[in-house]
């Protein structure tokens, strides 16, 4: 079992439900703060990218299922369009260097190591050659860990919507697919735990504490026997795996806009909604059964707290100048007592301005759970940036 952080994330913060409509305002230079006007909160901005490189202007966090921050929070990966992953001091921000990795798979399949500061872990096809890589920090160097000889006519990846390794066991496990052929791979043994041959873009996803993995709406065994299919409006909406103390088990987070078949939408639709991966047990924690309107668009999930368990972020878009509840905002909440907290406006337009799909706002929790750092194009601004929330929590 994980013993929860004692620490109420949400304590000083708003949890009402009423419209706090986002102020115009300017973004912070790089380094500065500025106080959210509705909310309370902290928002530090931690890069300044050159306008004057056009369409590359883009510095923002790899996804929201992703751990940006190691295992300790002493360093932070961005992604630098059109240069690549770049390293920060993850608690003063400063830029490292960029991190000279052997062609990740793809933006976003880049796991820091749950336990070990320094090193990290990525799919690679350099030279169409299959490996799964470890980086040291402190040495800049890439090692093979294993080589996949049976991948050579495909690619080795997590998958077109890639979730996080087993951050809360010590066998490290991580979902691989290779096109229609998935493992289960323990970085820790070293060793292959269950292979499945089955049509679909995802890898599997290894719950937090492994004891079960998620592909397409099945859980499987580690093994990769199926055990049961999750009762699922769509099992394809943006989702990040997590952890409940109070059960012991590992849990699907999602945004819902579909009710399962022959269920009522206003009990079960929600912009995060949980799903037990043992029980299949299905709640509602920030939805319409629990008065919060029908969700916005481009709402994401990132569950990935895992030093503070039960605590999950949530960054939604909707109508991009944040007059009602839900629009342009990011939320905290507590899957175990249900208490929801809404932290601040993230101020981009994303898909509703000139940016698009580049600065949806792909709020990543971190470890601790007491910072939620997003991408932001400030309402619809010449460059993309990232900006973090330091809650009342987070000690500087």
């Amino acid at each position: 079992a994980v013993t929860p952080g004692t620490t109420n994330l949400c304590e000083g913060l708003i949890t009402d439900k009423a419209a706090h409509k986002m102020s115009a305002m300017a973004a912070p230079t790089k380094g500065q703060t500025i106080t959210d006007p509705e909310f309370g909160t902290t928002i530090r901005r931690i890069t300044a990218v050159n306008p004057g490189e056009g369409d590359k202007a883009v510095i923002v966090p790899m996804y929201g299922t992703m751990q940006a921050w190691n295992a300790d929070e002493s360093k932070l990966i961005l992604y630098h369009r059109g240069s690549g992953h770049e390293l920060y001091d993850g608690k003063t921000y400063a830029f490292i260097k960029k991190l000279p990795l052997e062609s990740p798979s793809d933006i976003e399949h880049i796991n820091w190591d749950p336990i070990d500061p320094d090193t990290l872990y990525y799919p690679s096809n350099y030279n169409a050659q299959p490996r799964f890589m470890k980086y040291s920090v402190s040495t800049g160097t890439n090692t093979v860990l294993r080589k996949f000889d049976s991948c050579e006519n495909a690619t080795l990846s997590f998958g077109a919507g890639p979730m996080t390794m087993s951050l809360l066991n010590s066998d490290k496990i991580v979902g691989i697919k290779c096109g229609d052929t998935k493992f289960m791979y323990s970085i820790t043994k070293d060793k292959i735990l269950g292979t499945l041959t089955i049509p679909g873009d995802d890898a599997p996803t290894p719950g937090l504490v492994g004891e079960v993995t998620y592909l397409e709406g099945k859980i499987y065994d580690m093994s990769m026997n199926v055990l049961r299919t999750l009762t699922l409006g769509n099992s394809n909406e943006h989702a990040s795996i997590g952890y409940s103390p109070a059960s012991g088990h590992s849990v699907y987070t999602a945004v819902a806009f579909d009710p399962p078949a022959g269920v009522s939408e206003t009990a079960t639709v929600g912009s995060l909604v949980v799903t037990d991966m043992i029980t299949g047990t299905y709640k509602v924690i920030i939805g319409m059964a629990t008065g919060y309107p029908y969700p916005k668009s481009g709402t994401h999930v990132s569950a990935i707290a895992y030093k503070n368990p039960a605590w999950v972020a949530v960054s939604s878009i909707g109508d991009g100048t944040g007059q009602s509840l839900l629009d342009n905002e990011l939320l905290l909440a507590n899957i175990d007592s249900g208490l929801v907290c809404r932290v601040a406006h993230h101020h981009s337009m994303a898909r509703n301005g000139p940016w698009g799909y580049w600065a949806e706002p792909h709020v990543v929790i971190s470890p601790t759970g007491t910072r939620l750092l997003f991408g932001s194009d400030w309402s619809g601004g010449d460059s993309v940036d990232s900006y973090v929330v330091e809650l009342p929590s987070y000690v500087r």
